[in-house]
């Protein structure tokens, strides 16, 4: 008997481990993203929680800015206003998961511009934007 009651707890134990496992682990979901135009980083937007995530692959010293246009719930412009915010936190990787994130408050259905840049101890990296990216908050 003590044996069987070993094996049921080790099962109980390790389904109990896969469980917590499986349900902790989220991945990272990008909806729309741009490349800095050296490709050193990029930015993505996750239109669930209006969440920015950074990646800096360049082991450069720089940091990675996203720039992008006041959310309208009109037809966005690259010419509207704009706002910006830097990720320093140095190297992540390549992986989503890994990514400096910045949660924002969007508007539902609201649209944008984004795209990324470089920022080097604070100051913005001329010609290092990467291409306008359109995204839309979820609704």
């Amino acid at each position: 008997m003590p044996k069987l009651r070993r094996i049921v707890v080790t099962a109980l134990a390790a389904s109990a481990l896969t469980v917590a496992t499986a349900t902790s682990a989220q991945a990272a979901t990008i909806d729309d993203y741009t490349n800095t135009a050296d490709v050193c980083g990029s930015v993505g937007f996750s239109r669930y929680g209006d969440v920015f995530r950074f990646l800096d692959v360049c082991t450069d010293g720089r940091g990675v800015r996203v720039q992008a246009t006041n959310p309208t719930t009109g037809v966005p412009s690259t010419s509207d206003a704009k706002w910006h915010h830097d990720y320093t936190g140095g190297y992540t990787g390549y992986d989503w998961n890994n990514a400096g994130v910045y949660n924002t408050d969007i508007d539902e259905d609201a649209c944008f511009y984004f795209r990324a840049g470089l920022v080097d101890n604070g100051d913005f990296v001329d010609d290092s934007y990467g291409s306008w990216r359109q995204a839309c908050a979820s609704n």
